[in-house]
């Protein structure tokens, strides 16, 4: 959800804001947001906004007002409140937008030098590079599994997607994988291929939007007529209040 609270007056006095980590949204005249955005220190962001006059940045200068959050995980709070604006209205932020921070899984792009090559094991590359999320997936699907295994204990997926596309949350669930061989493709493919709104989900008791730590699938009960559902299902730990919990992400028939 995007952040709570009061609109604050944008102006000289938002160099008083605390200096500390937050992620904080701003609106135009009409109360629309316009741009997302994180700070590790939010009075040294604001006071360079100011002193600027955003970069020249013609969205940006559109401001009137904004919110903040202080939080001690700033990108991805802010990916979450991205995830769930795309899921809500089929794009980001105009200020996202026009800031070239493609906030869709699939599609942001970097250069080739800063893409992913995958590698069997040191010395031997397999000559595969993947510059998006889309990549990413497809060259999953089809790299031999011991190059999937050499990276992901190595923590190379998590660190690039973290680091390079910008998806810490999608980067935390990569992280601790522990399956091996069919098994670790399948739950790769699993994880990056569901769109980002399709798998956050809210925790019950905080409402903190939250992505899951594992996802899984499993055939559900036949129903009277003979009909059957492979479920996809996600278990989630909340990021603020530690509770646990599971959600349904995908339903697919399976019989008949």
């Amino acid at each position: 959800m995007t952040i709570s609270g009061s609109f604050y007056l944008w102006g000289e006095r938002a160099k008083n804001v605390q200096a500390e980590a937050a992620v904080y949204e701003l609106y135009d005249e009409s109360y629309q947001l316009i741009f997302v955005g994180d700070s590790s220190n939010l009075r040294q962001s604001f006071a360079k906004y100011l002193e600027t006059g955003f970069s020249g940045d013609e969205c940006k200068v559109a401001t009137k007002y904004y919110k903040r959050e202080f939080t001690s995980r700033p990108k991805e709070r802010r990916e979450e409140i991205l995830a769930e604006y795309m899921s809500e209205h089929g794009t980001a932020p105009k200020g996202n937008i026009a800031g070239g921070e493609h906030v869709t899984m699939a599609e942001k792009t970097v250069g080739i030098e800063k893409g992913f090559f995958f590698y069997e094991d040191l010395g031997k590359p397999l000559h595969k590079v993947a510059v998006s999320l889309g990549d990413f997936l497809e060259q999953v699907k089809q790299v031999p599994v011991v190059s999937l295994e050499f990276h992901q204990n190595r923590g190379d997926f998590a660190r690039w997607i973290r680091t390079t596309m910008g998806a810490a949350s999608l980067a935390g669930t990569i992280e601790p994988l522990k399956d091996t061989g069919e098994d670790l493709r399948k739950r790769l493919v699993a994880i990056v291929s569901f769109p980002e709104g399709a798998v956050l989900a809210k925790c019950p008791r905080c409402e903190t939007t939250t992505r899951p730590k594992k996802i899984w699938s499993m055939a559900g009960r036949p129903s009277r007529t003979g009909e059957q559902l492979k479920l996809t299902i996600g278990y989630y730990r909340c990021y603020d209040c530690d509770k646990s919990f599971r959600k349904v992400i995908a339903k697919e028939k399976v019989r008949s």
